[in-house]
């Protein structure tokens, strides 16, 4: 009778080359976290916003983001949209206004952090 090997964890059995799947799983995100804002993914930030009116963008607003970029920003809180994504809402460290409209910047966690528009 042949011996079988039993692996404790098989999802990281390198013979396979089978590893956990990061891709559908949400990265675990808290309040008090703190983050980076990175380079923008596009032209400005796709998917870092001044606000969740997304009706009332205007092309000032983004480019208003673009000076933010290198900024030390902490989680505030975390908001669960109807659509299942979700939103963090970033502040400042030291505690200050990023700007005189603009108090608290919103990002979508996942598609942020894959993008390295938020930085960990």
């Amino acid at each position: 009778m042949k011996k079988e090997i039993i692996l404790p964890f098989p999802e990281y059995d390198k013979n396979n080359q089978v590893g956990p799947n990061t891709d559908m799983e949400e990265i675990p995100i808290r309040p008090g976290m703190l983050f980076k804002v990175g380079r923008p993914s596009n032209l400005y930030y796709e998917f870092i916003y001044a606000s969740l009116h997304f009706d009332r963008h205007r092309l000032s607003d983004l480019k208003k983001l673009l000076k933010f970029r290198g900024m030390e920003v902490q989680v505030v809180s975390i908001l669960k949209m109807k659509d299942g994504s979700t939103i963090a809402a970033l502040s400042r460290t030291d505690g200050k206004a990023f700007s005189e409209n603009i108090t608290k910047l919103f990002a979508d966690i996942s598609k942020s952090i894959k993008t390295k528009e938020l930085l960990g």
